[in-house]
């Protein structure tokens, strides 16, 4: 029974007017929301921001391994293609040679 009537005693003030309270609390909670909301969209776009940086730093990074690895291609290439002609040089001397060996009479070259 007491609490009732200290209930009855807070709501009847004349000077708390709670629609004024709850509308201000209103406003109030809009005004953190909408904060919040901006908070929220800024963090998005600086994330956004960080990641398309990240993305061009890698691609760069890709591009320049790219390069390193073609020219590296060319230069091995190149040692190859050099050493295959040696090989078919050597391949033709020994067949040469050996066709020379081969026609040639050795009893008249000791005698």
């Amino acid at each position: 029974m007491a609490d009732q009537k200290l209930t009855k005693f807070v709501y009847e003030q004349p000077d708390i007017n709670l629609f004024e309270l709850l509308e201000s609390r209103r406003v109030e909670a809009q005004e953190q929301y909408e904060t919040l909301h901006k908070r929220i969209g800024s963090l998005r776009d600086e994330l956004y921001e960080e990641v398309a940086s990240s993305h061009k730093e890698i691609m760069k990074e890709i591009k320049e391994m790219k390069e390193e690895s073609k020219s590296h291609h060319e230069k091995m290439d190149a040692r190859l293609s050099e050493l295959e002609r040696w090989k078919w040089v050597v391949v033709g001397g020994a067949c040469a040679l050996g066709f020379f060996v081969a026609h040639m009479d050795f009893s008249t070259l000791f005698s």
